[in-house]
């Protein structure tokens, strides 16, 4: 639990610094457990910030030491694993003087990513948005900074996807009972692990979104026709699946689960209850930093749960299914909603046309 005092913030087992001082916020860590040294790292920050304002000076410092201080300032809040994650498309930069750092140079980093196909535009733009916040932040900290970037333009382009190996490998690294390279296992709350696993199951066999799929209630699954069905969040048109064998086994194990008295301040994870699939995520818009970890450690990047989505649609596609008949299955209200997948389509009509032509040989 965080405690505050006289400017420090105890957050975790770390002070951090959080002041208001002639009308601007000092917020960072002190990197240290110790209050006396955490009271000496303030005093020392405070000189400075009263020599900066009666000087007009302004400190300089390496982009690696820009994006840590921003980090430090974000560790806690929704969103720092995807701030990790987007940041790291600088990393190029990192022993370069911030202030020295051109906008041309750090857009072509973002310009590059794009080319080699390791991120959209969509996602590449995040990074660019992340970048301005540090930007800002070495800012009102009193730091030389360099221009801000523009978002690169075009984001209607490929969309991102899982591959079949992607798939199995992100997985493998969200099973509860995963282990690490020392033979550990990787998650302590195995019911929460469960939840996260359950939840991807769930959005990766039905090509629903975020909160459609986080939002299920017990009453649009009908096990005896072995039917889900979505309502959808953007007044789209609601779809009634029929559930795949790994779906079913998902559905059903947390049915049976939540059937089991929970323990005294036992959360609702892992487990179907109050009407809910999912109860626990049903409650809030909860961040997504177990996805971007697991995604770290199966070595995927650009992974967020809009990617399960288009996932779902590539795979109908590539399975033999017609845009018109997976417009019904996203719930799009409009087919032009679904076009934007099939980039895909050319690929597979040259692969089959060679199949065709090699059987008659």
């Amino acid at each position: 639990m965080a405690t505050k005092s006289d400017g420090l913030l105890l957050r975790g087992n770390i002070w951090h610094i959080r002041k208001m001082i002639n009308g601007e916020l000092i917020a960072e860590s002190t990197k240290t457990r110790s209050r006396k040294q955490a009271e000496a790292v303030l005093a020392k920050r405070l000189k400075e910030v009263h020599d900066e304002t009666m000087l007009g000076t302004r400190k300089s410092v390496l982009v690696k030491d820009a994006i840590d201080m921003f980090l430090e300032s974000r560790v806690g809040t929704n969103g720092y694993m995807s701030a990790v994650v987007k940041l790291r498309l600088f990393a190029p930069l990192n022993k370069n003087k911030f202030e020295s750092v051109t906008a041309k140079d750090a857009r072509q980093l973002a310009i590059n990513a794009v080319a080699a196909n390791k991120f959209t535009i969509n996602t590449v733009n995040v990074s660019i948005v992340y970048w301005n916040a540090v930007i800002n932040f070495l800012s009102e900290n009193k730091y030389k900074v360099p221009e801000k970037l523009k978002k690169l333009t075009g984001g209607g382009g490929r969309i991102r996807f899982l591959t079949n190996d992607e798939e199995k490998a992100l997985l493998a690294q969200l099973d509860p009972n995963v282990k690490d390279a020392n033979g550990a296992f990787v998650f302590r709350e195995k019911r929460k692990a469960q939840d996260n696993y359950d939840y991807v199951i769930a959005c990766l066999h039905t090509g629903a979104r975020d909160m459609e799929v986080a939002s299920i209630k017990m009453s649009q699954i009908d096990l005896p026709n072995n039917t889900l069905t979505i309502i959808r969040s953007k007044g789209g048109l609601n779809t009634t699946f029929t559930m795949t064998k790994a779906l079913r086994k998902t559905v059903e194990r947390r049915i049976a689960f939540g059937l089991v008295p929970r323990n005294i301040g036992q959360g609702p994870q892992g487990r179907a209850v109050d009407g809910y699939l999912f109860p626990a995520k049903s409650q809030a818009k909860s961040n997504k930093d177990w996805l971007a970890n697991a995604a770290e450690r199966a070595g995927i990047e650009d992974v967020s749960p809009h990617v399960f989505r288009h996932t779902y649609a590539v795979n109908m596609l590539k399975a033999g299914l017609n845009p018109v008949e997976v417009q019904h299955l996203l719930g799009h209200k409009n087919l032009s909603s679904t076009q934007v997948y099939l980039h895909v389509l050319p690929d597979l009509a040259a692969s089959r046309a060679a199949n065709v032509l090699n059987e008659r040989i």
